[in-house]
């Protein structure tokens, strides 16, 4: 099934108007659409709203009829903090005005004889105490959100990581086999990138790699993955995709990339290796192995194109190893390391969770900044040698820290496997 050639700029796809009456029907249903998605978000909020004040009528009476020796204060938070984590700071700021305004009415109707300045005081001080904890807690809500999206993406350029895209690539495969349908895997590396760092600086170097994602999430749809696998190096997986449309797809965001770079009078460029599986294998690294091999012959052929291929299963079976060198492996190996850094020098032990041909996942206990630059030697002595790597983001697990860290040179398929020890010992004394 061939994919939408083109993309509205809010990332949804462009529909191919053939026909007037057909143009109606399509914009017609994506009025439909948009007024379905706003009446259940309304719907969602009056709900909210609606359980939010019986449940502060429900401990209004019960604070009532309890009398005034017994205190119920803190059940008024119940319904502040369901509001703010649900609904945002503004409902919470709601339900703590309507909070307020109950506790001060049971003390009024239960008789209590106070004066107005104080009963004044009493309700100020009791609703910034609610509206400090509707902020708090819808403060926490978006923390936590952010914190679950920036492990899981780059914080950069807002594209997912290696991680997730390597997830979302075996749960993908699944579900096409299943349904029988196709898929297109990517691999985007830019040229001349390194001219852009050393001649502009690394601000107009983030720059373009954000630029590049912008104009690929207009390309594709909220379905498909793009991520960021390290330095200026991207992965793009293009579900229920066929060969033609894979083709269209990245023929326009080459074409549009070369275009924004040649207005800044920039000189880089996109090489693109892509394979489209109309039956995809499990073998993940096979496939990525694939898709590399393609994007390097893209670059050695005069940069600025794509080389896109079918793959038609042969049932062989390829060296694992080979496939691993430019596959994410899983390590899990204890390494020393050394800053390089010359502000903050340390030497200490670390968990090199993962490794791959370009990057490798390194667990400490402690958080490191990002950039710092760290020597990470092996312990065990098989052909595996040192390398340099700098920190790119890190992230809390387990009590420590997970560091995602890139190379500046990619890694051969025998220093992968000697890293990842699968070099066995009698090989290893030959």
């Amino acid at each position: 099934m061939a994919r939408p050639p083109s993309r509205e700029p809010g990332g949804k796809p462009a529909p191919v108007l053939k026909t007037m009456g057909e143009s109606h029907r399509l914009l017609g249903a994506e009025r439909t659409e948009l007024a379905t998605r706003i009446f259940m978000d309304g719907w969602r909020a009056v709900a909210l709203a609606l359980a939010g004040f019986g449940l502060v009528v429900a401990i209004s009476l019960f604070d009532y009829h309890s009398g005034p020796e017994l205190s119920v204060a803190i059940y008024y938070l119940i319904p502040i903090a369901l509001a703010a984590w649900w609904g945002g700071f503004a409902q919470g700021a709601l339900m703590s005005i309507v909070c307020a305004v109950s506790w001060q009415y049971v003390e009024i109707a239960e008789g209590l004889h106070i004066p107005p300045v104080v009963q004044i005081w009493n309700g100020i001080s009791r609703f910034g105490i609610f509206i400090i904890t509707s902020s708090l807690l819808a403060r926490l809500r978006v923390s936590l959100f952010l914190e679950k999206k920036l492990a899981r993406s780059d914080p950069l350029t807002g594209a997912a990581n290696g991680r997730t895209f390597y997830e979302n690539v075996s749960l993908n495969i699944e579900h096409a086999l299943r349904l029988e349908q196709p898929l297109t895997l990517a691999y985007l590396d830019l040229d001349q990138f390194k001219w852009i760092n050393d001649n502009l600086g690394h601000a107009a170097g983030d720059e373009v790699l954000c630029e590049l994602v912008r104009i690929i999430q207009r390309e594709i749809r909220v379905t498909d993955v793009l991520a960021r696998l390290g330095g200026d190096e991207f992965a793009l997986l293009l579900l229920d995709c066929d060969d033609v449309g894979a083709q269209t797809t990245l023929e326009r965001i080459r074409e549009r990339f070369a275009e924004e770079m040649a207005a800044k009078r920039w000189p880089v460029t996109l090489s693109i290796g892509a394979v489209t599986f109309p039956r995809p294998t499990r073998d993940v690294d096979a496939m990525v192995h694939q898709v590399d091999e393609l994007m390097y012959r893209a670059k050695k052929s005069g940069k600025n194109r794509i080389v896109h291929e079918t793959w038609l299963s042969d049932g062989g079976t390829s060296n694992v190893l080979e496939r691993r060198a430019n596959a994410r492996v899983l390590c899990d190996r204890i390494a020393r390391v050394r800053s390089r850094d010359m502000h903050e020098g340390f030497d200490e032990f670390a968990r090199v969770r993962d490794i791959s041909a370009s990057g490798v996942c390194l667990y400490f206990e402690r958080q490191l900044p990002e950039n710092t630059l760290l020597a990470v030697e092996p312990l065990h002595e098989c052909g595996a040698t040192t390398i340099l790597v700098r920190v790119l983001w890190s992230v809390e697990d387990n009590g420590g820290w997970l560091h995602e860290c890139v190379l500046p040179n990619r890694l051969t398929g025998d220093e992968l496997r000697y890293w990842s020890q699968e070099q066995t010992a009698e090989s290893c004394q030959d």
